[in-house]
């Protein structure tokens, strides 16, 4: 036991005030005395022993010596010898790369490392922290922070982030940071190894706490998919890291359904290519190897099919003219009736005319508005006019003539061609794909006699084919500037089950990739793009290693500190308030 203000230790001169207050008071008994000889008896025994009967029957002094002595305990601030953290100034460089998220004992090891650091802020007695995360570029959440609340919330905050941990960058950061020679620095991983730490200060002790799990592991290095004589081929290499023959199914899928399954048995050690010699057009897969192992990160791989010249399909009632213009433009114009199009997967581009629009598959459209009732058309007599659209552009509208027009389909459509206040030439979206309107029909007008009209349709077919872009693949957390062909500056990531995670500026801001491995969508003016985020190769061959120390001068990591326990001082107070209150109610009912 250890007191910090042990000045308090004189008051212990009120205590012996009142203890004085009483053996100098004078107390007067009332006594009834039917006789002399009873008289005397009384007043011998009272003389016997007069101060010991005075203590023994008077509550309130036992009462007040009681709080006083309480209350010079709590002022003097009793502090005890207990467990400390070695160091001033602490910092702590936490690993969140992708191998931390592997499971041991139903726990990411990451959470090990939060339970580390946890105790470690428990057992602080003031000191300063700062806290930095060791991913591609090392980033601080902490400098110098005493408040053990802001401590604790941001170690709850710690989340695996992906990405491949820079442990040099993240040294170098932290020993910038050093500012008082008394400093530890604290490193929480799962595979640093005494080669990997090339610390510049070596008067710095560094204490590496390695969080070891990962034992056997199944990994998909590569997986990719091309087309090859008009056919979708795929390539995946598997690995087995472990000391054992294993034998899972390895499965491809796309939009939640199966496309290729098949057996795969890996020997110990040994990589396996598996050939995917045919698999449905889709415009990205996933495959994926069930495992069953304790990370789990790397037994997924997407990889994104981009058709650089989609085939448009052309539905019902087409006019001749859309499909020669196509092919004197090169482009493959296939045409099917409107049975065949439910079995269209979501690639290529739908050219469709008579058929209703709840009908159409989810692809990309040209729609021609045909009116079945010749009634319902509208005459156009006023003059056609341009907007100025990527659609529009080099072609000239002036001179075309266009009769009847049909009524445009509601909805929130942006007009690219008008006459009047009717519009012609819409775009928008048809069942969440991108779409262009035409609210007329060639039928009703000379515009395939001009050259403007394969020129309109080279600019939809090549609008149309980059509304559904490849954006290419990302690293977790990447950082790019895009450039993209948008009037709005929005936009929009989703991931592959349609959750929005965020909306950035694209005239302010970076483009920032999801950290999570997978395949994910990117909207802006309702075009959409598609983009792959990958796991980094040097995260699937997780290592482990021992925990260790360096530049440290004696074995023991924690030494005694001096603590004030400011619960004690409380509870010392309580006390006393309760003392003071019994007194009051002794004093009341007693004098």
């Amino acid at each position: 036991m250890y007191f910090a203000n042990r000045l308090f230790f004189i008051l212990v001169i009120f205590i012996a005030f009142v203890v004085l207050l009483y053996f100098f008071r004078k107390q007067y008994n009332a006594v009834i005395n039917p006789a002399n000889l009873l008289w005397q008896q009384a007043m011998n025994e009272w003389n016997a022993s007069p101060w010991i009967q005075k203590l023994q029957q008077n509550l309130l002094f036992w009462l007040q010596i009681a709080a006083l002595t309480l209350l010079m305990l709590a002022l003097a601030k009793p502090i005890w010898f207990s467990e400390g953290i070695k160091g001033n100034q602490i910092i702590w460089i936490v690993d969140t790369s992708a191998t931390m998220s592997a499971m041991k004992a139903d726990k990411p090891l990451i959470e090990q490392s939060k339970q580390q650091m946890k105790q470690m802020a428990e057992r602080l007695t003031g000191q300063e922290v700062t806290m930095i995360i060791a991913g591609a570029k090392p980033k601080i959440l902490l400098s110098r922070e005493t408040d053990a609340a802001v401590i604790q919330r941001e170690i709850a905050g710690l989340t695996v982030t992906y990405e491949h941990e820079n442990i040099e960058k993240a040294v170098k950061l932290a020993e910038s940071l050093v500012h008082n020679k008394d400093t530890v620095i604290h490193l929480f991983s799962d595979s640093v190894k005494k080669a990997d730490m090339k610390a510049d200060l070596t008067n710095i002790p560094y204490e590496i706490h390695n969080a070891a799990g990962i034992q056997d592991n199944v990994a998909i290095l590569s997986f990719g998919v091309a087309a090859k004589e008009k056919r979708i081929s795929g390539l995946a290499v598997l690995e087995n890291q472990g000391k054992k023959q294993v034998t899972y199914p390895f499965v491809i899928t796309s939009e939640d359904s199966v496309v290729f399954q098949h057996e795969v048995t890996i020997p110990a050690g040994r990589q396996v290519v598996i050939n995917i010699p045919d698999l449905p057009e889709h415009r990205f897969y996933q495959a994926s190897i069930k495992a069953g192992d304790h990370y789990t990160a790397d037994n997924e791989l997407t990889a994104v099919y981009s058709d650089l010249n989609p085939t448009i399909h052309a539905l019902g009632e087409v006019n001749p003219f859309f499909i020669k213009g196509l092919e004197t433009l090169g482009i493959k114009a296939v045409q099917l009736d409107a049975k065949n199009s439910l079995a269209l997967k979501e690639s290529g581009i739908i050219l469709a005319e008579g058929l209703p629009v709840n009908e159409l598959p989810k692809m990309p459209v040209i729609y021609i508005n045909k009116s079945k009732n010749q009634d319902e058309l509208i005459e156009v007599k006023e003059p056609i006019e341009s907007m100025g659209s990527p659609l529009t552009e080099y072609v000239d509208l002036g001179k075309t003539y266009i009769k009847y027009a049909s009524n445009p389909i509601k909805g929130n459509w942006e007009n690219i061609v008008t006459s009047g206040e009717h519009p012609l030439i819409q775009t928008g979206t048809i069942n969440g794909q991108p779409a262009i309107l035409m609210n007329f029909s060639l039928e009703n007008t000379d515009w395939p006699l001009h050259p403007g009209f394969p020129i309109f349709l080279y600019n939809s077919y090549q609008w149309l084919s980059k509304q559904t872009g490849f954006l290419g693949y990302f690293q977790p957390g990447e950082e790019k500037w895009l450039q993209l062909d948008s009037k709005k500056s929005v936009l929009e990531i989703y991931n592959s089950t349609g959750k929005s995670l965020s909306t950035l500026q694209l005239n302010t801001e970076n483009f920032k990739a999801p950290y999570k491995p997978g395949i994910y969508q990117a909207v802006a003016d309702e075009h959409v793009y598609y983009f792959s985020v990958l796991l980094d190769d040097r995260e699937k061959k997780p290592e482990t290693a021992p925990s260790f120390r360096l530049n440290q001068s004696t074995a023991n990591d924690t030494e005694l500190a001096l603590k004030p326990n400011e619960s004690l001082w409380f509870w010392l107070t309580l006390i006393v308030l309760a003392l003071l209150m019994v007194e009051w109610e002794v004093y009341r009912k007693w004098l």
